[in-house]
């Protein structure tokens, strides 16, 4: 019985000081519990698996777009047409519209690297499968990709 007792003090402990990093490291922000960033860059299903493995998905383009910051154009509700379900083709992409000339001190709210970080949604190209939409954090962009590119995730729930 005592050993009974000293597991579920220890199982307690661990839960009452926050024992699992996976979940104390989540950030809320626009309405959505936010992962780190992924370690390492992986591609698209990969990611959409590390997604799963947390019980969280990746981030649809439109959720990604609204932790971007200091480009207007590529924030959401900006400029910037590319949104998911509604327009997802290579026409909603405008560059002048969906790109900032780089020169922010950060564009994630989220306090992600601007070196050259792009994150995937999973917000796939609405006539070519093998594409899915990104921001990238380095101009402020909105942009598409193969599926078979690396890039690191953040998971949402």
């Amino acid at each position: 019985m005592t050993k009974y007792l000293m597991i579920l003090a220890a199982l307690f402990a661990l839960v009452a000081c926050g024992g699992d990093d996976n979940n104390d490291s989540w950030t809320t922000y626009a309405g959505l519990e936010w992962s780190p960033l992924s370690e390492k860059a992986m591609i698209w299903q990969e990611a959409v698996d590390y997604c799963e493995a947390m019980d969280a998905r990746l981030p649809t383009i439109d959720e990604l777009r609204k932790i971007m910051i200091n480009c207007p154009g590529s924030a959401y509700g900006g400029p910037c047409q590319v949104s998911d379900p509604d327009c997802l083709a290579f026409s909603c992409q405008v560059n002048e519209d969906c790109r900032c000339d780089g020169s922010a001190e950060s564009y994630s709210a989220l306090g992600d690297a601007k070196d050259y970080i792009s994150i995937w949604s999973s917000s796939s190209h609405a006539y070519n499968t093998n594409l899915v939409w990104l921001v990238g954090f380095y101009y402020g962009n909105v942009f598409n990709s193969n599926k078979y590119s690396y890039y690191p995730a953040r998971c949402v729930r």
